[in-house]
C-alpha cells in the first residue's frame, strides 16, 4: 500500500493581503476603537430601522408545524435522557454523602437534582403561558 505524502500550504493574513489592505484594516480597527459610542448609536438605529416583516412572515408561514412536532419529540428525548441521568447521578451523590455520614445534606441533594429536573418541564409551561399571553 503506497501512502502519498501531500504537502499542504498555508498563507498567513499578511501573505495573503497586500500593504494597502492590511494598513486600511489597520486605520478601520483604530477608527472604531476611538468612535465606539457612535459605532453602538449606529447599530441602534439600524437594528432598529430595519424591516422584519418577511422575517415574521416567515415565521408565521404555514409550514412550521414540522418544526413544532421536531421541537416536541426532541423536547421529549431530553426529557427522558434527563430523568434518567438526574435519578443516575441523584442516587451516586446521595450514596456518596451517606457513605461519608453527611446525611443532613442528602435533602439538599436531592432537591437540586428534583429542580434540575423540573426546568425541563417549567421553561415550555413558562414560555406557552407568555405566549399565550402576547398572543
Amino acid at each position: 500500500m503506497l501512502i502519498k505524502k501531500y504537502k499542504v500550504e498555508s498563507y498567513t493574513i499578511s501573505e495573503f493581503l497586500n500593504k494597502e489592505d492590511i494598513s486600511y484594516l489597520d486605520r478601520a480597527i483604530k477608527h472604531i476603537k476611538r468612535n465606539k459610542n457612535k459605532y453602538m448609536l449606529l447599530v441602534t438605529i439600524v437594528a432598529l430601522t430595519i424591516d422584519l416583516t418577511a422575517v415574521s412572515s416567515f415565521a408565521l408561514a404555514p409550514g412550521t408545524e414540522a418544526i413544532n412536532v421536531a421541537g416536541e419529540k426532541i423536547l421529549g428525548l431530553i426529557r427522558d435522557i434527563g430523568y434518567w441521568v438526574a435519578i443516575i447521578l441523584c442516587s451516586k451523590d446521595v450514596l456518596k454523602h451517606l457513605m461519608r455520614g453527611h446525611m443532613e445534606s442528602i435533602g439538599s441533594i436531592i432537591a437540586i437534582y428534583g429542580l434540575s429536573f423540573g426546568v425541563l418541564y417549567f421553561l415550555p409551561w413558562l414560555f406557552d403561558l407568555i405566549k399565550s399571553i402576547f398572543a
